[in-house]
């Protein structure tokens, strides 16, 4: 495993993205690299990225108390939550590390946070985790669950055994040292592969509790295998013999009562069936009833349907009429509009010319005055630059001058303050003086009073915990002696229920279930089909009378079909002599009205006997005196005219009605046809599903087939009703079976979980006893420690604070150390602000003498500007008061400009005008024209109408006559009102009644087959005839008695079959008991020698050698860290063990706990432990990838440099070692470094260098 690259954004300090890539620049080709910055940078959080992306924690994170923080908006969050190190102020993070994984294949794993809307106010949002394949970026996994499993395979190693071999966090670096066996064990297995060993122990275990319990069982089942005696065993089957006689004999009382109940409730069921069928017919026939005036109305509406032609004709003319009366008016209404517009045009068309003339004369004037204008203009262009350069140049001076005195100002007062502050830290240092020891030296100390409250801390809790553990080992081992008895009894139990269930199961394998089921299946088949055929038979009944009804209704259609269009023939075959006499008689009255005109009769008045006529010539005037003669007959010529023009409109009406009529019928006649192919598709449909039902062959002649049906009906209850007794005698026997199955179940249940208990108390006793050893030893190790770090603290902590701060301590060392990191960063503090107070002073001096002179400078400059300013401002003034005086100092140009548009304007309104004034002279020529159209179409529309509406009134006398049994209509209104109505409601309507009539019959139909199935069951009663209230209570009581004689009877059966059963196992138990139990000594001593529930035992013994094999590494990298030390394992007699003892060679060989090391002792054994599992490696987990934050600050100059010369040993392995560290020597010696710095406002920067 192998760390590449780690990167991020707004995590604590390193606000904004940073990344650290060790495959390129300098860190590619370096082994080691330092990473460095002030206290407080973010040097650690680098870290915290590298496991947020891989393990959503940090191991800051986890040493922390689960307090709750306040967050924004009033929400908290805890303290030991890693959402917690979004930066304050961001609204997003992420952290984001490039690894290789333990098969060699490249991985990015991303760890990401944000807030509601990604706004830095918004509530924290839950951590999102992804892991992709390099380079072609493939996700794996998909919820943050599988991504996290996915990134730990990959990766060989779990978030605890990481902290342990790949990164040493801060205050962490002697964790393995420290760690406890199991833990210890657990990361050496995981770093060899070498997990088989923890699944042998466990399947050896599993394998000898599994044995156990068969041997159990065995046991168990012979205590409860002795047979009955002869005696009582022939007594036994003298009861069973009894107690069937007596079950078959209830059995058959049961079958006969059972069925005169199903006849009680058969014809109960029929007679609700012919109350519903009568209640059916009622509701049919008061529906046909209600729907009488639906049917008149239905009549009525198609009787008028001949008059629709004639009631349109008349709407379209009257409604073309009133057009042509609203666009008459509309017309007049232009006319005037438009003479107006045409008088108002003329009228502007003169004020615009006079405009026009106004302001050409205004151009001519204004020309003087705007040459000057420009002159002006031009001279105030010169000097305008010169004017705002030398103003600018003043300003500048002037603010110069200002600014110069507010710095030089601040200067002083800084000065002032700085001063201050170095006197005041002086006198507090000197009245503080006695806490300057600690103070200089408080990481130490911290370090130091920290591990002793953690010792403390572990005593206290070490001692509450032994005594709770031993008082549950006492506990365990009597719960364990109350499983091992229960479990025995819930065994025995098991085995009567078993018997028990076979009987039951022998029982029930006397009926035929498959038998029984196929013969219910083809009766309710056979029932179904009788039903389907019934109802196919009934619906084809109905579809032939809908038909015929349609016939009837179609000829009388047809009737009136072909009386319409034999009438519609006799009109248009007059039509032609009607129309030719007309024309005859209109051409013989125009002859007479031009020989009768005003100016032929002057002429005429005119003429003198042989004179010539002045139209013809002639000398003969034979009509010159006939004019009384000539005006009889023009008279007679127009009343012949106006017959011949009544006779044609009358047979043109004549024609639209019988047009009308024909139109409706064959209308009327289409839909029957539509509806009648409708009901043959129907029918067809039907006698093909009769023809294809299997009944249509056993079925009788169609009068016949109703009692066929009812006879059918009969004969398949009698036989449903057999089958049901049948039915009722396998289910009382299936669910004594069911009932005998539960009770197995439910005790093999109680036996699982009774083993389970059982093997749990015996785990858990042994598990609190191997717990006892291990706290008395820890509080050994613990108390041990604490002495030596008192030790260690008691001469810096006694010159501080006197000889009692021990006591102190020991009451609230919590308390106590804040304290003194109080007083140690007071002291830093005011050190600190000394300091920064002397250097600013002697800044601060000089910048202000530097800015006093530069004030002198700035005003001697001032002068200068202001005189020139004030001379060119004088010249320029005078120019700007002569050019206001023209024009109101406006520009020339723009003077101009407005008068020229003006001239411009006013021509185009000239122009715009006078053809605003045509247009006006056509609109009204226009008006006038389509007047006198209008008034010509509204006479000829008028005669038409009157023609259309005489027709229609004419139309409605004939209805009026013939209307039998229909509505009257009053008026052609009401008739309109009528001949809304559309043909598809017509035809729905029609639809919905035909349906009702349907619906009678159907129902008819219904209630006799109803009332022949109740007669036909009446006869077929049984011979008892007692009332049902007497056959069910008999019923009842039957039942009750037959479930108790069933019962007997079962029970002594399954006695006999116990005991026929223990006289068979009682055989062959023993020697199978024999061959068990060896078997399960051999298991035994295998589990007793390598095995436990969690594989522990097996595998810390397999982990020893490889822990020799890490001690020997260890122990190469001390003898050039610290000589004097060894490391060896300690070694119980024939027990496993992985825990750890320092040999002291200076002392002789002396054996030392590894909690009596100091500070720098321990971290000296630690490197080289960090070290020699750097070193370690198999071929499934090899770690390339090394971080150490912290912990060299305890080491001398000549110790260090022999750390260094390791940790350069272990990257000429091929290892990358990152080291943290704010020891000088140390961070000067690693030429690669990783610069963590403050960039102001809490955030830092991250360089390479």
């Amino acid at each position: 495993m192998k760390i590449l690259r780690i990167s991020g954004k707004n995590l604590a300090s390193l606000a904004g993205e940073f990344a650290v890539d060790f495959e390129s620049g300098p860190l590619a080709s370096s082994g080691l690299f330092a990473i460095s910055g002030p206290t407080g940078a973010g040097k650690s959080t680098l870290l915290d990225a590298l496991c947020l992306a891989l393990y959503d924690a940090t191991p800051r994170m986890l040493k922390r108390a689960g307090s709750q923080l306040p967050d924004v908006g009033g929400d908290t969050v805890s303290a030991l939550d890693p959402r917690t190190l979004l930066r304050r102020g961001a609204a997003e993070a992420w952290a984001e590390v490039d690894f290789v994984g333990s098969d060699d294949g490249r991985y990015r794993a991303r760890w990401s946070v944000r807030r509601s809307y990604n706004k830095p106010g918004g509530a924290l949002q839950p951590a999102k985790m992804s892991l992709h394949r390099l380079p072609e970026l493939a996700p794996i996994g998909g919820t943050k669950t599988e991504v996290a499993a996915e990134i730990v395979q990959r990766i060989g190693l779990s978030f605890e055994q990481f902290t342990r071999a790949v990164l040493l966090a801060q205050n962490e670096f002697s964790a393995f040292l420290k760690t406890d066996e199991n833990e210890r064990g657990e990361l050496l297995e995981t770093l060899t592969g070498t997990t088989v060993y923890s699944e042998i122990s466990r399947r050896a275990f599993e394998r000898y509790k599994l044995e156990q319990q068969r041997t159990q069982a065995l046991q168990a089942k012979l205590a409860n295998v002795a047979p009955l005696a002869p005696g009582e065993r022939a007594q036994l089957d003298l009861e069973r013999g009894a107690a069937d006689a007596a079950r078959e004999a209830l059995d058959s009382r049961h079958a006969l009562l059972e069925q005169q109940l199903r006849w009680h409730q058969e014809l109960d069921k029929l007679g609700r069936a012919q109350a519903q069928a009568e209640e059916a017919l009622a509701a049919a026939n008061s529906e046909r009833a209600a729907a009488a005036e639906r049917r008149q109305r239905l009549a009525t509406l198609e009787a008028v349907q001949p008059a629709r032609p004639l009631a349109t004709e008349v709407q379209r003319l009257e409604t073309e009429r009133r057009q042509a009366h609203s666009s008459v008016a509309k017309l007049e209404a232009e006319l005037a509009a438009a003479l107006e517009a045409r008088r108002v045009s003329n009228a502007d068309v003169d004020a615009a010319i006079a405009r026009l003339d106004a302001f050409e004369e205004q151009l001519r004037a204004a020309a003087p005055q705007l040459d000057q204008a420009k002159a002006l203009d031009a001279a105030l262009e010169t000097l305008a630059p010169g004017h705002a350069q030398a103003k600018t140049a003043l300003e500048a001076a002037r603010q110069q001058a200002r600014e110069a005195r507010v710095r030089h100002g601040a200067k002083s007062e800084e000065l002032a303050r700085a001063r201050g502050l170095v006197e005041a830290a002086a006198a507090w240092l000197a009245a503080q003086s006695r806490h300057e020891a600690v103070a200089t030296a408080w990481a130490q100390w911290e370090r130091l009073l920290r591990q002793a409250g953690q010792a403390q801390a572990a005593l206290s809790s070490g001692a509450a915990a032994l005594t709770a553990t031993r008082t549950a080992a006492d506990q365990a081992l009597g719960r364990d002696a109350q499983a091992a008895g229960a479990l025995a009894q819930a065994i025995e139990r098991l085995d009567l229920l078993e018997a028990n269930r076979r009987a039951a199961m022998a029982a029930l394998g006397e009926f035929d279930a498959e038998a029984i089921g196929a013969e219910r299946q083809q009766l309710e088949g056979r029932r179904e089909r009788l039903a389907a055929a019934e109802r196919a038979w009934l619906d084809l009944s109905a579809a032939r009378d809908t038909l015929a009804g349609l016939a009837r209704e179609a000829d009388r259609a047809a009737t009136a079909a072909a009386g319409a269009e034999r009438a519609l023939q006799e009109a248009r075959a007059a039509a032609p002599a009607l129309e030719a006499a007309m024309a005859q008689a209109e051409r013989s009255l125009s002859a007479a009205e031009l020989a009768c005109a005003a100016n032929v009769e002057q002429l005429r008045a005119n003429l003198v006997d042989d004179d010539p006529c002045p139209v013809c010539g002639a000398l003969d005037h034979p009509y010159a005196h006939q004019d009384a003669t000539l005006k009889a007959m023009l008279t007679g010529l127009r009343a012949e005219v106006d017959g011949c023009r009544l006779r044609v409109r009358e047979n043109g009406a004549l024609q639209a009605a019988h047009g009308a009529a024909l139109a409706a019928a064959q209308e009327r006649l289409a839909a029957l046809a539509q509806d009648r192919a409708a009901i043959d598709l129907q029918i067809a449909g039907l006698l093909d599903a009769w023809d294809a039902d299997p009944l249509a062959a056993e079925a009788p002649g169609e009068q016949e087939r109703g009692d066929w049906f009812g006879a059918q009906r009969g004969a398949l209850r009698d036989a449903l009703d057999a089958l049901a007794r049948r039915e009722q005698a396998l289910r009382a026997a299936a669910s004594a079976r069911d009932a005998a199955q539960r009770d197995v179940d439910g005790a093999q249940s109680v036996l699982a979980r009774l083993r389970g208990n059982a093997e749990a108390e015996r785990e858990t006793a042994t598990r609190l006893q191997s717990e006892l050893k291990t706290l008395d030893a820890g509080q050994q190790a613990a108390t041990t420690q604490l002495d030596a770090l008192l030790a260690e603290l008691d001469p810096a902590m006694a010159a501080a604070h006197g000889d009692g701060w021990q006591t102190a301590w020991r009451h609230d060392p919590v308390a106590w150390s804040q304290a003194r990191a109080a007083e140690a960063a007071g002291w830093r503090e005011q050190t600190e602000a000394q300091a920064r107070g002397a250097a600013a002073s002697a800044t601060l001096e000089v910048e202000a003498n530097a800015l006093q002179a530069r004030i002198a400078e700035i005003d001697a400059a001032g002068a200068r500007l202001a005189f020139e300013f004030e001379r060119i401002d004088g010249e320029l003034g005078a120019k700007r008061a002569a050019r206001a005086a023209l024009w109101q100092g406006r520009a020339a140009a723009e003077v101009e400009r407005e008068l020229t548009t003006a001239v411009s304007a006013a021509r185009a309104q000239v122009a715009a005008r006078q053809q605003a004034a045509n247009e006006a002279a056509q609109a009204e020529t226009r008006a006038r024209t389509a007047q006198a159209q209008l008034i010509e179409r509204i006479a000829e529309l008028d005669g038409a109408g009157a023609t259309a509406s005489a027709q229609l009134a004419e139309w409605l006398e004939d209805y009026r006559r013939q209307a039998d049994g229909l509505d009257d209509i009053g008026d052609t209104d009401e008739l309109a009102r009528l001949l809304q109505v559309g043909a598809a409601w017509l035809a729905q309507e029609r639809s919905a009644l035909n349906a009702i009539e349907t619906g009678v019959a159907n129902a008819t139909v219904v209630l006799s087959e109803r009332r022949a199935q109740r007669a036909a069951h009446l006869e077929s009663a049984p011979r008892e005839g007692q009332p049902f209230e007497a056959v069910k209570a008999t019923f009842d009581a039957l039942v009750v008695e037959r479930q108790a004689s069933i019962e007997a009877a079962t029970a002594l059966r399954l006695r006999a079959l116990q005991d026929d059963e223990r006289r068979r196992q009682a055989e062959s138990s023993l020697a199978e008991i024999e061959r068990q139990q060896a078997l399960e000594q051999r298991w035994g001593k295998l589990s007793e020698l390598i095995g436990s529930s969690d594989g522990k035992k097996f595998r810390n013994y397999a982990q020893q050698f490889t822990l020799d094999v890490l001690l020997g590494y260890a122990n190469e990298h001390l003898k050039q860290l610290a000589r004097r030390y060894r490391l060896e394992r300690v070694s119980y007699q024939g027990m496993p063990s992985l825990a750890l003892m320092v040999r002291d060679q200076d002392m002789g060989g002396e054996v030392r706990s590894v909690n009596s090391l100091s500070g720098g002792e321990s971290f000296l054994v630690s490197l080289a432990l960090a070290l020699g599992l750097a070193s370690l490696s198999s071929n499934r987990v090899r770690v390339e990838s090394l971080f150490i934050d912290e912990g060299f600050g305890s080491l001398d100059s000549e110790t260090l440099g022999v750390a260094m010369d390791a940790l350069d040993a272990l990257q000429s392995m091929g290892r990358k070692v990152g080291v943290i560290s704010h020891v000088q020597e140390m961070t000067e010696r690693i030429a690669t470094k990783v610069l963590v710095r403050p960039a102001g406002g809490g955030s830092s920067a991250v360089v390479v260098e």
